[in-house]
């Protein structure tokens, strides 16, 4: 499936006519429940929060000398209304975008309008559960002053064009939640977030009930220590950072890796993390290793990801619901994911071995890997998955069999995801 965008003329109209599962979505009150940015190396990306998808149309319009107006992007959206408490403008000041303005263009029909810095590609889609409009617009961004304050809003954005040359039909192909890590405002973990929400991570403590993943010496089972350090994680990113977190299983029972990303997808994690523990018929392996999902030749890492993909590759049910729409948005979405779970992936690598290794020198360190781990793919958000030992290895598991030595690796995972909120990158992506 192709989301291209229209690099037409000015005044392009596109119509598109948003389907959802099973129908048409209605235009029954419906709002906007709020507007976001994320800012890319070669595009920005605009987020428009709704109750529901409803018909939408969009268009460009070139700057006004005379009045003094820049090049603008706007999208109406119909059967939307915009509630008189929010507050939906904000400035972006990228380069590409300078402000984004909301109103009521009319009864029953709500506009966003873009100011531009300069000529822009756009590329628009709809997603739903929840439902979104998400506006892509590539090119180079151009440093401006900031607007002036008097800029008209949003109700008073430009007139309709006159003619439609030209028209598309969209259909939103999935039933899942998007663009987590693209969330609300600038994050400081440890202190008073200012959002509609805290940041929200999902942890996913590897196997579990009758996929007991990999056994090691002493008897240490993979389902059982990763459900102990997920919970160790857990505690603490709740109790010193404050963040919102959530487990794919609280005990020993399986969960398909299916419903694990759906799960993450379904409470719009900001971050996803996936904890395991290595295993390798030569027991003198060991070490950490961190992975981000993309398809990889390697023989080790395919060798891995065939144990971890685990049970779920025998009884087929490595999918989710509506796993085929599932993945064609996952095509489009996690290349622009992909650099957030690069720079997660080396945040919580690097933690790790800073925290652990000053106390046990001799630790392996594995570095960042990319493989294809089914409970990765179709995520859309920043996600990971740590290797936080070798089972096999028999000095390393009777470490990993340690309460003390779990307690070092979970300080390392907290420390690894506070610096990855920490970090610009992913504050401008708040």
């Amino acid at each position: 499936m192709s989301r291209s965008a229209v690099g037409r003329p000015l005044y392009l109209w596109v119509f598109a006519v948003i389907l959802a599962v099973g129908g048409v979505a209605t235009a029954e009150a419906a709002a906007i429940l709020g507007i976001r940015s994320a800012v890319e190396v070669d595009s920005t990306r605009i987020i428009i929060e709704v109750t529901e998808t409803t018909p939408y149309k969009w268009a460009l319009v070139p700057a006004d000398s005379v009045k003094g107006l820049p090049p603008r992007f706007y999208v109406d959206i119909e059967g939307v209304r915009v509630p008189s408490s929010q507050k939906l403008d904000f400035a972006v000041g990228d380069g590409r975008v300078r402000q984004v303005r909301a109103g009521q263009n009319a009864e029953g029909r709500a506009r966003v309008v873009l100011d531009l810095t300069g000529s822009l590609k756009p590329t628009v889609f709809a997603l739903q559960s929840p439902a979104r409009i998400v506006i892509d617009l590539a090119g180079q961004p151009v440093m401006t002053p900031d607007p002036p304050r008097s800029r008209q809003m949003a109700a008073a954005a430009p007139p309709a064009p006159s003619r439609v040359p030209g028209h598309r039909v969209a259909t939103p192909p999935v039933s899942t939640s998007v663009l987590a890590s693209t969330a609300r405002v600038p994050v400081n973990p440890g202190s008073a977030i200012p959002k509609a929400r805290k940041v929200r991570v999902v942890i996913d403590p590897g196997h579990g009930g009758k996929d007991p993943g990999a056994r090691g010496s002493g008897g240490l089972v993979e389902k059982d220590l990763t459900l102990d350090l997920s919970k160790r994680l857990a505690a603490k990113l709740k109790e010193k950072l404050g963040f919102e977190v959530f487990l794919t299983r609280q005990a020993d029972q399986y969960v398909s890796l299916g419903s694990r990303k759906d799960m993450a997808n379904r409470l719009d994690a900001d971050l996803f993390v996936s904890i395991h523990a290595n295993a390798h018929k030569s027991k003198r392996l060991s070490g950490i290793e961190t992975y981000y999902l993309k398809n990889s030749n390697d023989r080790a890492t395919l060798r891995l990801a065939n144990l971890e993909n685990g049970v779920d590759m025998l009884i087929g049910s490595d999918v989710s619901t509506d796993a085929d729409l599932d993945y064609i948005v996952s095509d489009l979405i996690q290349g622009q994911k992909e650099a957030d779970s690069i720079r997660a992936a080396r945040h919580l690598q690097q933690s790790i071995v800073s925290t652990v290794k000053p106390r046990y020198t001799e630790l392996e360190d594995l570095g960042v890997k990319q493989g294809p781990f089914l409970v990765l793919d179709g995520t859309f958000m920043a996600a990971v998955l740590v290797e936080t030992g070798f089972v096999t290895h028999s000095s390393e598991a009777k470490r990993l069999a340690s309460a003390t030595y779990r307690d070092a690796i979970a300080d390392g995972l907290f420390n690894g995801i506070k610096r990855y909120f920490e970090d610009d990158r992913t504050a401008l992506l708040r």
